[in-house]
């Protein structure tokens, strides 16, 4: 596996070069740099067209100015804007923005669209096959620009203003308890009977707990208790164990619980890292967490069921800790305008940490969902086709027949193998997701790649704009050679 790794990122390298080339080629005979001052009436135009030839190295032929370039950016030198200012500053500073932006919504869209993918696989012409197939469609045809608008005025907005008096009334208790009940009637299999009885429960559980929201005031004061924090960990923990073998494993099942359980005794124990941490300190706490999860699986999984033991007590240690930082995060959150529409964060953002992270959370929130429900669309499809494909195989129908749990069935055999083709887009999205990011930025007013794109087409400036250009390149490169990776993760007989 190492040497397949190896041999697929030195083949990325001359595929750079060559997509450098053609693309400065193509940024060079964009346009001409030094248009807005040849039709200057300013009396020092001379030196100034002499300085900015001189700067963007337009005295030298093609060849000489790309080695030129391409030295400099061996050595970090992006070059200089019409302006003079440094690209590769300006560049740090914008790859940092829309990075936060794109790898969000790229994990968004694929967490979102491989488990509705699945779910609507599995429930093949339910409810939620149809839903979702709708869904799909819906947000696959529109214009990224006007989702964000629409996310802007209903999720920003109007959201906001629901959010400085928060309340439910009954007929939007209603309609909040229909909506999960609608859901659990197409998750849920059997006779009607059964189904209808599924989503009557549903939706009596919901009413109630929203009902029990607005009495008791918990949207002005949010926040889970200890016992609802250990509750919700067991339920995890038990999740888990049906992922990874039978409920009725005991060994495994112990493995999740007790897992649970060190993990809501940790968050006691570690409180005061927990309530202000640091990054630093965040990181060694999922260390330690993973940690913990493997050992207390590998002690009381044994001999048999050992590895799958192992990975319930980590995966269990990762929803806890998604429990607990919920669980802060929400705590830290005072009712008002929350949601941003300008910008990537407040200026001058200071206060504890989970303070900051709700306004990186509130500035970052919309435009990460705008360009993740466009590719949303996109994975959901794949996996739903690529999952129906392989639950007609006859390695799933035999694992069936020896009497497998479902859960294993579909994660552990079907799943794996219908991932292949979903690494396929994995890249194209990736694209898709980034073009989109430029119009993004523009509707939100983040200062990104976008907005160094559009201003150095504009400007027809050249070296912002193949600064773009070249760190896109890369990251579709990149990307390729992780799908080709995890091709051979996935199936063995690739790395041959």
């Amino acid at each position: 596996m190492f040497f397949f790794i190896v041999r697929r990122m030195l083949v990325a390298i001359p595929i750079l070069f060559a997509s450098s080339f053609l693309l400065f080629f193509l940024v060079t005979i964009s346009g001409d740099p030094l248009a807005d001052l040849r039709q200057s009436t300013n009396p020092n135009v001379d030196q100034l067209i002499a300085a900015r030839r001189q700067r963007l190295n337009l005295d030298q032929g093609f060849f000489e100015r790309y080695f030129d370039w391409l030295t400099g950016i061996l050595r970090g030198d992006f070059g200089q804007n019409l302006e003079g200012q440094d690209v590769s500053a300006l560049l740090g500073q914008a790859v940092t923005t829309t990075f936060r932006l794109v790898l969000l919504a790229t994990f968004l869209s694929i967490l979102l669209g491989v488990l509705v993918g699945i779910i609507s696989a599995v429930r093949q012409y339910s409810v939620i096959d149809y839903t979702s197939t709708f869904a799909a469609f819906l947000f696959y045809s529109l214009p990224v620009f006007w989702l964000a608008v629409l996310l802007k005025e209903f999720g920003a907005i109007r959201f906001n203003d629901f959010l400085e008096a928060p309340g439910f009334s009954p007929v939007g208790v209603v309609i909040l308890s229909v909506l999960p009940a609608i859901f659990a009637f197409g998750l849920a299999h059997g006779s009607s009977k059964r189904r209808w009885l599924v989503a009557g429960l549903t939706g009596v559980v919901f009413a109630v707990l929203f009902t029990l929201l607005d009495a008791t005031d918990w949207m002005l004061n949010p926040g889970l208790s200890p016992i609802v924090v250990a509750v919700l960990a067991a339920l995890v923990g038990v999740g888990a164990t049906t992922v990874f073998a039978p409920i009725e494993n005991r060994r495994v099942l112990a493995a999740g619980l007790v897992t649970a359980l060190v993990g809501v005794v940790g968050s006691l124990v570690f409180s005061s890292w927990i309530e202000d941490p640091s990054w630093t300190q965040l990181l060694l706490l999922v260390v330690f967490s993973l940690a913990t999860g493997a050992v207390v699986g590998a002690v009381v999984g044994g001999e048999i069921d050992r590895r799958a033991a192992i990975s319930a007590g980590m995966w269990t240690t990762i929803g806890v800790g998604l429990i607990v930082v919920f669980d802060q995060f929400i705590s830290a959150w005072e009712p008002g305008r929350t949601i941003a529409t300008i910008g990537p964060q407040s200026p001058n953002l200071t206060g504890p940490f989970w303070e900051r992270m709700i306004d990186y959370a509130g500035h970052q929130i919309l435009p990460s969902l705008s360009l993740a429900l466009i590719g949303f669309a996109t994975f959901m499809r794949f996996t739903r086709s690529s999952m129906l494909e392989t639950l007609k195989s006859d390695y799933v129908r035999t694992a069936k027949a020896k009497g497998l749990p479902a859960t294993q069935v579909i994660m552990r055999h079907a799943f794996r193998t219908a991932l292949i083709p979903v690494m396929t887009v994995v890249t194209i999205s990736v694209a898709t997701i980034i073009e989109g990011a430029v119009i993004t930025e523009r509707v939100f007013a983040w200062q990104g790649m976008g907005s160094l794109f559009i201003d150095g087409l504009n400007d027809v400036d050249p070296y912002p704009v193949m600064g773009f250009v070249l760190v896109t390149s890369i990251v579709i490169i990149f990307m390729n050679a992780i799908a080709d990776i995890m091709y051979a993760y996935l199936d063995p007989r690739i790395r041959r």
